[in-house]
């Protein structure tokens, strides 16, 4: 089951749009309702309805249910479509069905209602022919099922997507042909659920009710399942099997005092079938090995699998190890092993969360958003002589100076040979081909500053000046009016090479180097609400202090991707934009530690370009998914191995300058959601490294599309 961001079709790698819809696989994927007097209609008037994206497989031939009430195979109220493609409502024995059939990927509305004993089924607001049912359905007992239909034969899931589904107790919305909604679905007096509506969270739900997502989850929450691991306490883990169980330097300790094999575990619940990302700090002690192992079932000795194991052999193999397994029942065990008696090993940050099972197709949600192309302004022309038409959601196709599209800009930055500091800002319309075009000059000439956007504003924090290295300045442009930058406020720390992430509402920037001589990594995290000038705010700790990160961002995610920290890393953390606190461990970049890296999101994906690995710079380009922790994966690569300054909208990712191995003025860009290597963009005015950038159309900005 997933809540998805969900895509327009029509555009150009589609379109992100904010609310949603969830997706069921076909399989054992269903919403379960706590039963209640609310679903208890007894001889009264009802409504149930929804949209509905039903997938083409196949086009015919299976019942799938949409909402049911049933138990121990009893057709109490059961709403589906049916094995024709047309939509069935069943009551006890009575089962009417509309004529017309739904179309195949592609969104239909569908509802039921009764009035005064009449039940009719309606199919994209045409209605069948009504049935007599006087039933009273008083039963409270019955769970309200969203996704599946559950009958003494089996079950009859449902594969596509349902969105606003709402159930309306007491009156009948429909009684006759209508048009059918073009808002999303609100909750009034009468309203006794609606849900399937929210895009991050497939379990929220209008009237307060508690939903229970069943099957494999594709949606993730980020609850951490282990007890305990940081290594700072023992509790929660079961010692066993003749050993020792210690905290040691801020890891728990296990010395295996006889025998051999299984020592100190841990069971954790799990869903059958659902996939999670595991991971643990190892630090090997002595014998041949130091293992966390991944074991299907409760105790060890009952355990007839194991599922996968982290193992250190050597001091050079200690460090964070990650790996994804996929849970055979409800509980897996965690176990500390050893090869023999005697052996020692150290454990920390032991994590295991659920993890993504891989993108499902997306659909635009039916009601209530920017639904597709829409053609107006002016139709440019590239010096190839291709015509573009201004396409995408609507912020995209805001006239800016006479130009239609996202708005990058790339601030500041320094120029070799000569180490120049300069304070032009120089913008590109991110949807359009071409060469960067002067836009004004920041307060200062810095370079290595976090740079972060709204959708109205553009910020620049700390950097290197020629006045001094790190400094505390915050200072902002309006994106949409081509000007010079002005003050915002004082970040709390003196920084250079920290980077920002932002929604529409909170900028926050991590790390970078102190202005203190030796110029230290920093770990503090601080923030600024972006629309009231002030001074940066206390947000929390980054879980190692570091710099020259890259950054992507979700409407409620900031990422951090490699980086500097005591040494290139590949290590991935993140924060929730919107609540302060610390960082946490995401996962790793593919093979290769970097530093002075970019990164791009659409909100669904961080994008990873480039960046210094010792001795040289490289060209890599590689993605996560954003609400989903685990490690990154190959997308392609830049045209030129460098450290560039790069800015995005929901499609594209823009990679600009760089250090290779002198400052050039390239632009090239991806589209973010293929895999594929960048191709040539335009040119900048000017060669430049560690430059600042943002855009009005980035990924975290994809929350009121």
């Amino acid at each position: 089951m997933a809540n998805l961001r969900t895509n327009n079709l029509s555009g150009e790698q589609g379109q992100n749009a904010y609310r949603g819809s969830v997706f069921f696989n076909g399989g054992s994927d269903s919403l379960v309702i706590p039963a209640s007097s609310d679903f208890a209609y007894g001889t009264g008037d009802f409504t149930i309805e929804a949209w509905i994206w039903k997938d083409a497989r196949p086009a015919t031939g299976e019942t799938r249910g949409i909402f049911t009430q049933t138990q121990s195979g009893n057709d109490y109220i059961v709403f589906k479509v049916g094995s024709t493609n047309n939509i069935q409502a069943t009551f006890g024995s009575t089962t009417i069905s509309t004529t017309g059939t739904l179309a195949v990927d592609s969104w239909n509305h569908v509802a039921v209602s009764r009035s005064s004993n009449t039940i009719k089924v309606f199919l994209n607001g045409i209605a069948s022919s009504g049935s007599t049912v006087s039933t009273d359905f008083s039963d409270t007992t019955r769970n309200p099922t969203i996704g599946n239909y559950t009958h003494s034969y089996g079950s009859l899931p449902y594969y596509g997507y349902i969105s606003n589904l709402r159930v309306t107790k007491g009156e009948a919305l429909y009684t006759a042909d209508f048009t059918p909604p073009t808002t999303e679905l609100t909750a009034d007096a009468n309203t006794v659920l609606l849900c399937c509506q929210d895009s991050d969270d497939p379990l929220q739900e209008a009237t307060g009710k508690t939903i229970t997502g069943k099957g494999i989850h594709e949606y993730l929450n980020d609850t951490e399942l282990v007890t305990n691991g940081s290594g700072l306490t023992t509790t929660g883990w079961t010692n066993a099997y003749t050993s020792t169980f210690t905290v040691e330097d801020g890891m728990i300790k296990v010395t295996r005092s006889g025998g051999s094999g299984y020592t100190a575990y841990q069971t954790i619940t799990t869903v059958t079938g659902q996939q999670y990302t595991v991971s643990v700090n190892l630090q090997y002690g002595s014998g041949n090995y130091t293992d966390l192992r991944v074991l299907d079932g409760g105790t060890p000795e009952s355990s007839s699998t194991m599922l996968t194991f982290l193992r250190s052999t050597s001091a050079s193999t200690d460090g964070r190890k990650s790996t994804t397994i996929t849970a055979l029942s409800t509980s897996t065990t965690l176990v500390f092993t050893f090869d023999d008696g005697g052996d020692t090993g150290k454990f920390a940050n032991i994590s295991v969360k659920a993890a993504n099972r891989g993108e499902q197709p997306r659909v635009i949600p039916p009601v209530g958003r920017d639904a597709g192309n829409a053609f107006g302004g002016p139709i440019q022309q590239s010096s190839q002589g291709y015509m573009y038409f201004p396409t995408g959601r609507t912020e995209e196709r805001v006239i800016v100076n006479n130009n239609f599209g996202a708005r990058g800009l790339i601030m500041g930055g320094i120029t070799y040979p000569g180490t120049t500091y300069v304070n032009v800002i120089e913008s590109i319309q991110i949807a359009s081909l071409g060469n960067a075009v002067d836009f004004g000059d920041l307060t200062n000439k810095p370079n290595g500053g976090a740079g972060f956007s709204s959708k109205i504003r553009g910020f620049v924090v700390g950097g290197n000046t020629p006045e001094g290295y790190g400094i505390n300045v915050i200072q902002f442009v309006t994106i949409a009016t081509a000007g010079n930058a002005s003050d915002f406020g004082d970040a709390g720390y003196s920084r250079a090479n920290a980077r920002g992430v932002s929604n529409n509402t909170r900028g926050v920037y991590s790390g970078g180097e102190s202005a203190s001589s030796p110029n230290p990594s920093l770990n503090n995290i601080e923030f600024i609400t972006m629309s009231s000038v002030g001074n940066g705010q206390d947000f929390g700790d980054l879980v190692d202090a570091g710099s020259s990160f890259a950054t992507a961002s979700s409407p409620t995610r900031g990422v951090n991707m490699g980086g500097y920290r005591d040494g290139e890393v590949n290590f991935i953390d993140f924060i929730t934009i919107a609540t302060t606190g610390n960082s946490q461990d995401f996962g790793d970049l593919i093979n290769t530690a970097r530093n002075g890296n970019g990164g791009v999101s659409n909100g669904h994906r961080g994008i990873v370009m480039g960046g210094y690995s010792s001795p040289a710079r490289t060209n890599v380009i590689q993605y996560v998914t954003i609400q989903s922790t685990g490690n990154a994966i190959d997308f392609g690569d830049l045209t030129d191995a460098r450290d560039p300054a790069v800015t995005s909208s929901l499609t594209r990712g823009i990679a600009c300058t760089g250090d290779y191995p002198s400052n050039v003025n390239i632009i090239d860009f991806i589209e973010i959601m293929t895999t594929a290597n960048a191709v040539d963009f335009g040119d900048m005015l000017t060669k430049t490294s560690s430059a600042q950038t943002c855009s009005n159309a980035h990924g975290g900005l994809a929350d009121d599309m």
